[in-house]
């Protein structure tokens, strides 16, 4: 599934992140899987997934690893 990660979009269903690919060639695995409900916004943030609630709660969920991929 294509998701946003640019803070504004709201997330379409509930999902269980844990590790996605922020750009074509850059994956990001989270220390923990966060589940995402409905409505949120999700951004990635200075090695941060920051999820935002519809009542603006923020909260930040720490990266284990991220890294950019090489192809050829």
């Amino acid at each position: 599934m294509r998701v946003n990660f640019d803070g504004v979009t709201p997330m379409p269903r509930m999902l269980l992140l844990s590790e996605f690919l922020l750009q074509s060639d850059f994956r990001v695995g989270l220390d923990r899987p966060v589940f995402v409900v409905a409505g949120d916004r999700v951004s990635y943030e200075d090695g941060d997934v920051v999820v935002t609630r519809p009542t603006g709660e923020r909260r930040w969920h720490p990266a284990r690893d991220s890294y950019w991929i090489c192809r050829r």
